[in-house]
Parts: structure tokens; sequence; C-alpha cells
């Protein structure tokens, strides 16, 4: 990727300045955290601002325009503000094609673990005025997917401009992934968690770990020099536990949160796949999506936005309990068609909202039910706000610590701990990847067992395979095998039927068994030489299966077949093939990071 004139300058200045002064490696990567730090903490700043722009400039004034408040026939309008967003995304996605529409973490987490996190400058406009958009008109997303991704893209600049290897590359944009969440939250400790649980994939690295615990300080000092030191969220009491029988509510709804994690993870890539089968306009379908969405709104208007009004008032206590429940459920419907359908946002907020309502109700019913052993509603709002996000993004020691810092509230840290374990490990024995992976173990990229793994599953056997395919007759003779086979540059050979498919596989090992037999040259074929049993890949199949069954048998080849016929052979897959081309992704990505 070519370096802007003007972003090159600088990088020749501070470099430099840089080979002057002769820092260690350790401290030139503090340095970089700084400033990767405020520089993330001053995006957010802007990024949230931005949002508030738009709500009031849309949601607020079109509200008033349409006369929403004097309630039907007039409320029916209400979803005009949504598709008014999904409107103004169209412009966007017609300058930056493919990078506007949908929930993009997924595609972010590939980058930063296979592809080099090298990420463009433009990735800042466009994913900060997509997500704005959709959320301030009342689109189901939340802030911080995109300023994770606005975050990670500052410090890969940074990266780029000073010219920096892969690993340490992959550092900065943790640290300015750190320094958005934090900000954003107010929350430094969740930021680091953050950071090391869902961006880089659990993959702890002591010498990564202070650069990110800088930037993720800096991020949360800018928030508070300008939003006041206050947590994101305003706790009106002071919860304990009103007895120690009570735990086994909390494990109940550690449970009640992760069976509902299940259902939005599936409920989410259900819809996403609906609206990608549905035979519409790519541009039509965000329309569509919001209009929906604003239809839930005129029923229940706090699923539209963030909702992190609604989530005070389920903290306070406030919001009954089968108001409740039907919050949960429209949330994670209008979330899935909002995102699903191709507006942009994040899931974290809808998550926290969703775990907040379903908590809530929750600890209505065993407080009716068991007054004297159970806190109020508010309580389990708050536990199963952390278990649920526990669950869905499978980062417990990311919730845990996100509850506690965003409300301040100590007295339930037991509850929460519980929750937060508990829905993780009963979500993921259901569903193994998380709502930010799940997109791409469905591609056969599985980013939590190794990017080297990573890598494998990013790479189709059909990329590689070797196209001149030579096939041999089933019912060729030996005599004839032993005057053609020396001279061909192949060790393989599918055998084909008259009909050109696929019957077994002969290899040279299987010829030099019989070569020297004397008087079996017209008496045996093909067919009775090779192997019936192939062991074939389709061409949409990854390196990881291919490398699987390769060892399998242990055997070198495998032919590559058609999904449409597999007994069509369509070209062949050797060990060296899969050796090579895996080599050649190692040195790229490499080459990415280094000559970013």
């Amino acid at each position: 990727m070519s370096t802007p004139r003007p972003l090159k300058s600088l990088s020749d200045r501070l470099n430099r300045w840089i080979d002057r002064i002769r820092p260690s490696e350790h401290t030139a990567t503090l340095y970089m955290a700084v400033a990767v730090g405020l520089l993330a903490g001053a995006g957010n700043v802007g990024y949230r601002y931005l949002i508030h722009l738009v709500h009031q400039g849309v949601f607020e004034t079109g509200w008033q325009v349409l006369g929403l408040d004097y309630g039907f026939p007039l409320l029916l309008l209400l979803p005009l503000l949504p598709m008014t967003g999904a409107a103004l995304l169209i412009p966007l996605d017609m300058l930056f094609p493919g990078e506007v529409r949908g929930y993009g973490l997924p595609r972010f987490l590939e980058t930063v673990n296979l592809k080099g996190a090298v990420f463009r400058a433009r990735t800042l406009v466009v994913k900060s005025l997509a997500s704005a958009i959709t959320i301030g008109t009342g689109g189901s997303a939340g802030t911080e997917g995109p300023i994770a991704q606005i975050g990670g893209t500052l410090g890969s600049l940074v990266g780029q401009v000073l010219r920096v290897g892969q690993e340490r590359m992959r550092t900065l944009v943790a640290c300015g992934v750190a320094g958005g969440i934090a900000g954003t939250f107010n929350a430094p400790i969740a930021g680091v968690f953050f950071a090391h649980e869902i961006v880089l994939l659990r993959n702890f690295d002591a010498t990564s770990f202070t650069p990110i615990v800088i930037s993720s300080g800096l991020g949360a000092l800018v928030t508070r020099m300008t939003e006041g030191n206050r947590p994101a969220f305003e706790v009106p009491r002071h919860y304990v536990l009103r007895s120690p029988w009570e735990i086994v509510f909390y494990f109940l709804l550690g449970v009640v949160v992760a069976l509902a994690a299940v259902a939005f993870i599936r409920s989410f890539y259900d819809l996403t796949d609906r609206f990608g089968r549905w035979k519409a306009p790519d541009r039509l379908k965000p329309l569509v999506g919001a209009a929906l969405t604003g239809v839930i709104g005129i029923a229940l208007p706090q699923v539209l936005g963030d909702g992190y009004e609604h989530i005070e008032q389920a903290l306070a206590g406030q919001i009954g309990g089968w108001l409740l429940l039907s919050l949960a459920l429209a949330k994670i419907l209008a979330t899935g068609l909002t995102l699903g359908s191709g507006n942009a946002g994040g899931v974290f907020a809808p998550s926290l909202f969703i775990g907040a309502a379903l908590g809530g109700a929750f600890g209505s019913l065993v407080h009716t039910l068991f007054p004297n052993l159970a806190a109020g509603p508010g309580a389990y709002a708050l536990v199963g706000m952390g278990g649920f996000l526990a669950a869905a993004t499978h980062a417990p020691m990311t919730a845990m610590f996100l509850i506690f810092e965003m409300t301040g509230e100590y007295s339930v840290i037991l509850p929460i701990m519980f929750s937060c374990v508990i829905g993780y490990t009963v979500c993921r024995y259901f569903e193994r990847e998380s709502i930010d992976t799940l997109e791409l173990a469905r591609r056969g990229i599985h980013l939590e067992e190794g990017r080297e793994v990573g890598l494998l599953e990013s790479i189709r056997a059909g990329d590689i395979m070797n196209p001149d395919v030579e096939v041999i007759h089933e019912g060729t003779p030996l005599r004839r095998l032993l005057a053609v086979i020396p001279s061909s540059r192949h060790v393989t050979f599918p055998l084909v039927d008259s009909e050109n498919r696929l019957t077994g596989i002969l290899s040279l090992q299987d010829l030099r068994e019989v070569a020297y037999e004397e008087g079996l040259e017209d008496l045996i074929v093909a067919k009775e030489l090779g192997t019936p049993n192939v062991i074939t890949i389709f061409p949409d199949e990854n390196l990881r299966h291919a490398l699987a069954k390769i060892g399998y048998r242990n055997i070198e080849h495998l032919p590559v077949v058609s999904r449409d016929d597999p007994r069509r052979v369509i070209g062949m897959l050797s060990r060296r093939d899969i050796l090579a081309a895996y080599n050649k992704a190692l040195i790229d990505r490499s080459f990415r990071g280094d000559a970013a």
C-alpha cells in the first residue's frame, strides 16, 4: 500500500529524529503508546459529539417536524427517522463501497490478527460517519465496536508513520482500541481487558501489556478532562446480598442470560443471512431493516439508539418486569434487523441493554416470589448486564471490570463474577464462537485457535490447487501405464470411468509394487492397482481441512473436486503446495506490517 505524500514526509522527519535520539525499542513503544492513547481519547470525544450532532439534527428535529409527540396516528411516521439514516448511508457507500455496511468488528479482528494490522486513514471517516448516522437516527446499535475500530486505526496509522514491524503494529492497534474503549465508558481497566480478550484473542504478552495500560489510562483521562470523572451509569442505591441463599438466584440468572446470548448470536446471523439471500438491491436492504426497526419502535421506542438512558432506568428499578422482558426480546430483534440489513454500528450497547432488561425482569420475578431473600430488580439488572455481555462476547474479564467501572458499584461484585463466568461457560458450551468471531468461523477462520491456524483457514484449496490434472482411465492396462507414467511430470493420478468421473487414485508407489512382475502387463488394469476410497477436498475448503485430510492417511496429494459434482476432478492439491502457500502467506503478512 502506497503512503500518501504528506504522511510520508512526516514519517521521514519523525524517523530521522528517532534515529538521532536512539531510544530503546521498549522506550520507543511507550512513547508511541502515549501518542496513541491521547489520539484514541480525542477520537472518542469527537465521535460521540458527532453522534450527538446527528441525533439532534435528524432524530430530534424530525421528531418535532413529524409531530410524533402527539401520538397516534402521527406516531406511525416514526420509521421515517431510522430510514433517513439508512438513506444517508447510500452516498457514503457509493464513495467507499464494501466498507460501510454491517457489523465491522469481525473483519477488523481478521485484519489485526491475520493481515498485518494495517488500516487506511479513510477507515476513520467511514466508521465514524456511518455508525454515527445509524445510531444518531435511531438504529439499534452501539458505539463501542466503531470506536474500537477508530482507535485501532489511529494506532495503526501511528505505526505506519513510524514504520514499525508487524508485532509492534498489532500492539499499537490494541493500544488504540484500549484507549477508545476506556474513553467511551470511563473504564481504563476494562479497556485493557477488551484489547487483550477480544482484539488480541487472549494472547497475553508482557511486552504489550504496559503500552496497552498506558494508552487505556490516557484514553480515559482525556474523557475525564472533557466530560468529568463520573461513571457511565448512575446507580441510585447500594445493593447488598439479602441472604447467602440469594447466590442461587444469581447462578440461575447466569444460565438465563447465557441461553439468551445464544439466541441473540444465532438470531443475529440468521437475520444477516436472510438479508444476504434476499434478491433485492444491496442499498435497499438497510432501508428495509431501518423501517422494520422503526416499526418496533412505535410500540417500544426504548429499543431505538443505544438505549443508555433506559439502562439507567432498569438499574434504578423504574421499569416493570413484563415491560423489561418485552424490551429484551425487542432489542434482540431490532439489533439483528439494524445491523443484519447493512446499517452500521456495534453490538456492545445492545448487549448491555438486553442483559439489563433480562436481569431486571428476572429480579422482578424472584423478588415477588421471595421478597425476604432477593434484592430488588435493579441489582439483578446490574448483574444480568455483565453476565449477558460476558456470554455474547466470550470475554468474562472485560465484562466484570466494565460493569464495576461503569457503575462504581462494588457491593455486588461477587454476583457479577459468578454471573459472568457462568454466562460465558454455558454460552460457549452451546455456541463455541462469540458474536464477534462467528462470522469468521463460518468462513472457516477460527482466530481463537491461534494466528497460524487462522492463516491456514484463510486460504482456500481452490486458490492454490494445480488445475493441470493428468487423469488415467480405470481400464488402462499395466503395459500402457508402464509406458506412459515414467515420462509424466506427476506422481499421483486420479482414475476415471468412461464418463470422466472419479473412481479411484493411482500413485507411483502402487505401480512400483508390480512393475517387475513378468506376465502381468496385459492382465492387470489401473483400477486393480489404484485405491478406490479416495479422500477429496472441495475448492472452497481451507488448508487446515486439507492438512487434516492429508495427515489422516499420510498421503501427499488430494484431488480437488467440484462442489456440484463430487466425482468431477478440477485440480490437485499437494502437501508441498500447502506448505508453500502457508510460507508465502506468512511472508506477505510480515511484509504488510514491515512495509506499512
